[in-house]
């Protein structure tokens, strides 16, 4: 047989679907698997006499692998057993073996410095290009192996080749899968329903509420700042909010609607006592700033002369209003819902974890209105449930 005439048979454009689907069955095995044998030559010989006595195919190829907290690339060399085969067993010897062997150390080499370009970040257009670059550099090694060592058929040659290669591999470190988390700090916004209930002299004023709450919130590690803005319409038991009455206590006020309008913008710092992957548990403390707002009409009183019964009518109308600055305590309960990454580069040109929740945060705020005539005063209990989205920009580990 004409051992010159061996060929080496390179899969180097492959579909990548293609190239995914054989990694999940016996019909390849990866470099890291061990050194191959015989017995993985599992390929037919093409009937023509101009068959190579034996042939070795491998395959550079990526694939994206779930980590947990998205999907990142990596990429593997792996050998095509169906596609590689031996023409006789009187050629299957050490010496043939360790050529193909040396080929398949030579892919690792290359596939360990794509994955380095990987680990510092890439797009998904930049692994492809890439990839073609490195199975192209993998074919002009092959053709400077066979040439220098005659395909094979000098020993002392293929010694002298595995044995740089195999430096190189030494030299080269081998890169884990590659790894991007988010970073420390993070922002995002939330947007909600809820409810207010007021206690103590507001409750004899006003009347609880459902709420509509948005915000803003930053964060760094465990520690996170939030601030939110809570509208509602509550009703008003008390008609004559400030106690204006004339000398023979008559109300000279009176609402015009009924129902008043609530605003409370709340600043709060908070530190996560339980923090999973799941479920976050962060008690916060802050600022509490609430305003009530209603029209009221101003009265005045005049006898009727033929009943002798007083009457009032509207001399003019006003906008009245409550307003304090206190303080608010609380706790959020995070659920996490879904996570993603996204495809594209966001602030600072850097690619961002988003994730949503569900948040629900019971809080407690304290609030004394109109202090001096006479003060209004009590509790508000409160709670909101919103959805939540966080953006955390990522970095390397």
């Amino acid at each position: 047989m004409k051992t010159n005439l061996l060929i080496i048979i390179i899969m180097l454009l492959a579909p990548l679907t293609a190239a995914a689907a054989e990694w999940d069955n016996t019909d390849v095995k990866m470099w890291n698997e061990g050194d191959i044998t015989w017995a993985d030559f599992k390929g037919v010989p093409p009937a023509s006499g101009d068959a190579p006595v034996s042939s070795f195919e491998c395959t550079l190829d990526v694939k994206k692998e779930n980590l947990g907290q998205g999907r990142e690339y990596f990429a593997y060399a792996y050998m095509n057993k169906l596609q590689s085969y031996v023409t006789d067993s009187a050629v299957a010897t050490p010496a043939r073996l360790r050529y193909h062997q040396l080929q398949f150390d030579a892919l690792e080499v290359i596939r360990r410095r794509f994955q380095n370009e990987i680990g510092i970040g890439m797009t998904d257009e930049q692994v492809q290009e890439r990839l073609a670059f490195y199975r192209n550099m993998y074919i002009d090694q092959l053709h400077n192996i066979d040439k220098e060592t005659n395909f094979g058929n000098d020993n002392s040659k293929v010694d002298e080749w595995a044995y740089f290669t195999q430096k190189n591999l030494e030299q080269t470190a081998t890169v884990e899968l590659p790894q991007t988390i988010p970073s420390n700090w993070g922002y995002g916004a939330q947007i909600g329903l809820g409810g207010i209930f007021p206690t103590g002299d507001i409750n004899n004023t006003f009347n609880g509420n459902f709420t509509f709450n948005a915000g803003l919130l930053g964060s760094y590690r465990r520690i996170q700042l939030q601030a939110t803005v809570t509208y509602g319409q509550p009703g008003l038991d008390n008609r004559n909010v400030f106690n204006v009455f004339d000398e023979a206590g008559r109300p000279l006020v009176d609402v015009l609607d009924n129902n008043a309008s609530f605003l409370d913008f709340t600043v709060s710092l908070g530190y996560s006592i339980v923090k999973t992957r799941r479920f976050a548990i962060t008690p916060h403390f802050g600022m509490f700033w609430g305003k009530y707002k209603w029209n009221a009409t101003h009265l005045e009183w005049t006898q009727n002369d033929e009943t002798g019964e007083y009457e009032s009518r509207v001399t003019h109308t006003e906008t009245q209003k409550f307003k304090d600055l206190n303080w608010m305590a609380g706790i959020d309960f995070d659920i996490l819902l879904h996570t993603a990454r996204s495809n594209d580069d966001f602030w600072f040109g850097r690619r961002e974890q988003l994730s949503s929740s569900l948040r629900i945060t019971p809080y407690v705020a304290h609030a004394v209105y109109n202090k001096e005539n006479p003060a209004v005063k009590g509790y508000y209990v409160g709670f909101t449930v919103s959805y939540l989205g966080i953006a955390r920009a990522l970095k390397l580990r």
